[in-house]
C-alpha cells in the first residue's frame, strides 16, 4: 500500500528541486563572503546533490553507468562534501582521503565488479554504509563543536543526523532479508526509504541555514560583550558574568583588580600603538594562565578585573604573585625598543564583603591603591579594614539619601 502512495520518480524530483533551490541560495551566501570555508563545502554539496537526484531521476531512460554508478558516486561526493562543511565550520582541518573515500568505494565497487553493479541489494548495503558512517560522522563534528561554540541548534542537528544514520543502517537487513531487484516493482520498504531521504534532505538544508544564523548571531554578540583592543570581556560582560558567579556562591569567590603600571609614560615615550601592543600583550599572558570558570576582562584604559570563584584568599594570593611575575617577564618590543612592563594588583575576599559585587569591587580598589603607594608592581590585600570602610561609605551614602528625602517632605 505504501508503494502506492509513495511515488518514486517524484520523490526524486521533489529531492532535485529542494535541493537546487538551497543550492542556489547557499551560492549567493558564499559569494557574498558571510560563509567563508562551511558554506562554500555546503553550496557546492548541494549543487552535487543537485546533479545527483537528476541522475538517479533518469534511471531507465540514461544508460545505467550514468544513473545508478555515476549518480550513487554523487550522493556519496556530496554527503562527504557536507561533512566536509561541518568540519570547516569549526575551523577543523579538512582531511582530502576522508572526503575522497566514500565516492571512491563506492566507486571502486561498480567499476571493479560486474556482480557489485548487477546486484542491487549489493548496492544498497555498500550505500547505506557510506551514507551512515559520513551522517554519524557529522553529528559527532557537531557535537565536539559545542566546546568551542554552544549554539543552541547543535544538539537537535546532531539528533537528525544520527536518526538519519540509524535509518540508513536499516536498510542493510532489508536489502538482505528482503531484497529488491533491478527492474521490479518497488517495494514498500525501498519507497518509504526514499521518502526518507527526501526529508533528511531537507533537513539538512535547513540545518546549515540555522547554523550559519546562528554563527552570525553569536558573532554579533561576542562582539558587543568583548573588548575591541584584547578580546577579553568588557566591562559591562564582566559585571553581568561574574554577579551570576558571585550568586551561586556568595561567600565564596575573590577579586583581583590589574592594574598596569606607568601606562601613561608608555603612552607617552613610546606611543599609544605600543601601548595598545603591551595591553594586547599583558591579556594573552593572563590568559594564559586562566583556570576553567575564571571571570577575566578590562575595565577600561590599563585596568582589568579578575574574579576567582573557587579558590580561597591565600590560594588567590599565589595566583595573583604568578600574574605579577608574568608580567615582570614581559618584554614587549616596538620598533627596535623594549618596553618593560609590571602590574600591580589589589585582591579582596568575596567572604569579607559578603558577596557584594560592588563592595568586592571597592575592596579591592583599596587594596590596588595601596599596592601602588607601597612602591608599585606587587599585591595588596584587602583586610577587614577595607571591608569596614565600604560598608560605612554605603552607611554615609544611604543616610544622605535618607536626608534628602527629609528635605524633600
Amino acid at each position: 500500500m505504501l508503494d502506492n502512495l509513495i511515488s518514486l520518480p517524484t520523490v526524486l524530483v521533489c529531492t532535485f528541486l529542494s535541493t537546487l533551490v538551497v543550492a542556489i541560495f547557499l551560492a549567493f551566501h558564499w559569494l557574498a563572503g558571510r560563509g567563508r570555508l562551511a558554506a562554500g563545502y555546503w553550496c557546492v554539496s548541494m549543487w552535487v546533490g543537485t546533479a545527483a537526484s537528476a541522475f538517479l531521476g533518469l534511471r531507465g531512460i540514461i544508460a545505467p553507468e550514468l544513473s545508478i554508478g555515476l549518480g550513487n558516486a554523487l550522493v556519496a561526493f556530496g554527503y562527504s562534501l557536507t561533512w566536509a562543511g561541518f568540519r570547516a565550520f569549526d575551523e577543523r582541518r579538512v582531511s582530502r582521503l576522508a572526503v575522497a573515500a566514500g565516492p571512491a568505494a563506492w566507486g571502486a565497487a561498480y567499476v571493479l565488479s560486474d556482480s557489485f553493479a548487477a546486484d542491487m541489494s549489493l548496492r544498497v548495503i555498500l550505500m547505506s554504509v557510506i551514507v551512515s558512517a559520513y551522517s554519524l560522522a557529522m553529528a559527532r563534528e557537531l557535537l565536539l563543536g559545542r566546546r568551542r561554540e554552544a549554539l543552541p541548534s547543535r544538539r537537535v542537528i546532531a539528533l537528525l543526523l544520527a536518526t538519519h544514520a540509524a535509518i540508513y543502517a536499516a536498510r542493510i537487513p532489508f536489502a538482505l532479508f528482503a531484497p529488491v531487484a533491478d527492474g521490479a516493482a518497488v517495494s514498500p520498504w525501498f519507497a518509504a526509504f526514499a521518502l526518507e531521504i527526501f526529508l533528511h534532505t531537507l533537513i539538512v538544508a535547513v540545518s546549515v541555514l540555522i547554523l550559519l544564523k546562528e554563527r552570525s548571531e553569536f558573532i554579533f554578540r561576542q562582539a558587543a560583550r568583548s573588548d575591541a583592543l584584547t578580546g577579553v570581556l568588557n566591562r559591562g560582560a564582566f559585571m553581568e558574568a561574574a554577579a551570576r558567579a558571585l550568586s551561586r556562591k556568595p561567600q565564596g569567590g575573590v577579586l583581583l583588580l590589574l592594574d598596569l603600571d606607568h601606562f601613561k609614560t608608555i603612552n607617552d615615550t613610546f606611543g599609544h600603538q605600543a601601548g595598545d601592543k603591551v595591553l594586547c600583550r599583558f591579556a594573552s599572558a593572563a590568559i594564559a594562565r586562566l583556570d576553567e570558570g575564571m571571570v577575566f576582562g578590562r575595565f577600561g584604559g590599563e585596568e582589568f578585573a579578575l574574579l576567582v570563584p573557587d579558590q580561597d584568599l591565600d590560594e588567590a594570593v599565589t595566583f595573583a604573585d604568578r600574574l605579577r611575575q608574568d608580567t615582570a617577564a614581559l618584554s614587549v618590543g616596538h620598533y627596535g625598543r623594549l618596553i618593560s612592563v609590571s602590574v600591580s594588583i589589589g585582591v579582596a575576599s568575596a567572604l569579607l564583603c559578603e558577596g557584594d559585587l560592588d563592595t568586592l569591587i571597592a575592596a579591592a580598589d583599596c587594596a590596588l591603591y595601596r599596592a601602588k603607594a607601597d612602591g608599585r608592581n606587587r599585591v595588596g590585600v584587602a583586610g577587614p579594614a577595607e571591608s569596614l570602610m565600604q560598608v560605612a561609605g554605603r552607611m554615609r551614602e544611604a543616610d544622605a539619601v535618607a536626608g534628602n528625602r527629609s528635605v524633600a517632605l
